[in-house]
């Protein structure tokens, strides 16, 4: 609770900072219901609030780009894409009922016979296929974090990751890397265009159809999971359909199923029977109940309201989820255009918003490298993340992550902490996985994290995470290859960093220069008073114990690079930077 409490008095705290200039710099600060707006005024602020928002992380040459483009434009430019689209990844089916027999006979030239009569050959080389695919998904899931490292498409990926987390499927129930590999290419390539679209995909994508147990959803006997969540969690939410709907709804989707990665319609499978869905009567199938789910009421309100609490970090009210349910109507289920009107709204940057949502993990470590400019192994930002809670694709529950203040504890906010360290080489992987007794923080984040995950109060699979880590830092061989692949880049190491020729070449001379502009560019919202004053004084103190007694402390040599980290590291550390 202590975190929760220091993280709210920060907030209070940055938004007094923020109050006396408001009226000149902060742009509109109207309430989130609707009414009269004031004109959106482009500026640092409001353009470094879109960066954090629709991307991940606001270095300063791409607030000072934005705010040169012009609102109009530079939202024009994030829904474009600001490079070309990558190569397709090129995915093997290494796994699942029908991938994996394959893969296996082609490999090992096995006839069905033996492939059906098992051998202890047969079983080792299953095992390498396994940690093949599991491998697989993990270049996959680096290759994602690398994009948004890069920034190149800023939007899309963002969109993409509010998307895996809507629609989600876990690699632990569906055991194959090429199907969940296909779902995220199809929430990517639609991930700015009409949401109809996505949703028929997804109701037909094998990965979530493996998920949601569309194999056994026959006529005799009708598996609801699936017809379930399409209500609950995709396009209606809670109360706005009953039980009688959702078996109804259930028996239009039987038949659907997936083989070798592809859908399937299992026609001898499917109930042709009349059904009653919504108020609606007839002989329908899956694609009649989209079309009914898509036409009412609830629906645009449903992803209106998921879209605005995601961008914005509050629960919007009822009169600015209905204005844009509204709009989500008038242009056709288009996301780009949903997110053109948002952008482009006042209210997206009143004070209520700005800089005040937790960071989730994958923001906080993918923002921290950002701003920094620092290439980081994405297998380090990835297994980082994992350790936070954030463990792509493998969400907690058919839910996805709770994300806001839930991505906080005590533990794994000294974890984050120490992350940092780690990134910025001031604490080595070793020291963190693997604390010597009295070792201090990172002993106390661990244990900590330890407690909190059997409480249920933790962040999922953080507890298998660093039990893999803590292998790797005893140098184990019994943890997998993707564990080994992550402890070997955490490992290997070092960070290519040079504050001091970085902040001599910008002109700087000042304890105080050098702490403010280190503020500014790691952190997403003005620190308190008390936060800078404590900096400065930390400074202060260790120039005075290292010696460093030079007019300018960037001249200082080795020391003087080491203390910049170190400082760099404690910015990264303080609840402001949970923030953005």
């Amino acid at each position: 609770m202590r975190i929760r409490y220091l993280l709210w008095t920060t907030l209070g705290a940055t938004a007094l900072a923020a109050a006396p200039a408001a009226p000149a710099d902060a742009g509109p600060t109207a309430g989130g219901d609707g009414g009269a707006a004031a004109e959106l005024v482009w500026n640092r602020r409001n353009a470094e609030h879109l960066l954090n928002r629709a991307g991940f992380g606001a270095r300063q040459a791409d607030i000072e780009r934005a705010v040169r483009l012009g609102a109009e434009a530079f939202v024009e430019r994030l829904l474009a894409g600001i490079g070309e689209e990558p190569e397709p990844y090129y995915a093997e089916r290494l796994s699942g009922r029908d991938g994996g027999r394959a893969a296996m006979k082609a490999r090992m030239e096995m006839s069905d016979q033996m492939l059906e009569e098992g051998t202890e050959e047969m079983q080792r080389a299953a095992n390498a296929l396994r940690q093949e695919d599991r491998l697989q998904l993990l270049d996959y899931s680096a290759l994602w974090i690398q994009r948004m490292v890069q920034g190149e498409d800023p939007l899309r990926d963002r969109m993409t990751l509010f998307w895996h987390g809507y629609f989600t499927s876990s690699m632990e129930d569906v055991k194959s890397s090429y199907n969940m590999i296909r779902q995220h290419e199809l929430l990517r390539s639609n991930a700015l265009g009409s949401f109809e679209v996505l949703l028929r995909g997804i109701a037909r994508d094998p990965a979530m159809l493996e998920y949601l147990d569309s194999r056994s959803n026959k006529k005799s006997s009708p598996n609801e999971n699936f017809a379930r969540e399409l209500m609950e969690l995709f396009t209606l939410g809670e109360g706005n359909y009953t039980e009688h709907d959702v078996k109804e709804a259930a028996r239009a989707f039987t038949g659907w199923a997936d083989r070798s990665g592809e859908y399937w319609f299992r026609r001898g499978q499917h109930d042709s029977g009349m059904k009653e869905i919504l108020g609606h009567s007839g002989r329908y199938d899956g694609d009649n109940v989209l079309d009914i789910l898509l036409e009412h009421e609830a629906c645009p309100r449903w992803v209106a309201g998921r879209m605005l609490a995601y961008f914005e970090g509050v629960e919007p009210g009822a009169a600015r989820r209905e204005r844009y349910a509204t709009r989500l109507r008038e242009v056709d289920w288009d996301l780009s255009a949903f997110l053109r009107t948002l952008f482009l709204d006042p209210e997206f940057y009143r004070d209520e918003i700005v800089g005040r949502r937790i960071a989730s993990p994958v923001d906080f470590l993918v923002g921290a490298v950002r701003r920094l400019n620092m290439p980081v192994p994405p297998l380090m930002l990835q297994g980082g993340a994992r350790v936070l809670g954030e463990h792509l694709f493998f969400p907690p529950n058919v839910k996805g992550w709770d994300g806001g203040e839930t991505w906080i504890t005590t533990s794994t906010f000294m974890m984050r902490g120490n992350l940092a360290g780690v990134l910025l080489g001031q604490i080595s992987p070793e020291a963190l996985f693997r604390p010597e007794e009295g070792a201090g923080s990172a002993d106390d984040a661990l244990s900590g994290m330890a407690a909190d995950v059997a409480m249920g109060d933790g962040a999922g699979t953080a507890m298998g995470a660093m039990e893999e880590a803590s292998e790797l830092a005893r140098g184990q061989a019994a943890t997998g290859p993707a564990a080994r692949q992550v402890g070997r880049a955490m490992s290997a190491w070092r960070p290519r960093l040079n504050l001091t020729a970085r902040l001599r070449l910008a002109g700087l001379a000042t304890d105080a220069e050098l702490v403010d502009r280190l503020l500014d560019e790691l952190l997403a919202v003005e620190a308190s008073p008390e936060t800078r004053a404590w900096l400065l004084a930390h400074v202060a103190a260790q120039r005075h114990a290292r010696a460093i007694e030079v007019e300018r402390l960037t001249d200082g040599g080795d020391e003087a690079e080491r203390l910049l980290r170190e400082l760099a590291h404690l910015i990264l550390s303080q609840p402001e930077a949970q923030l953005n």
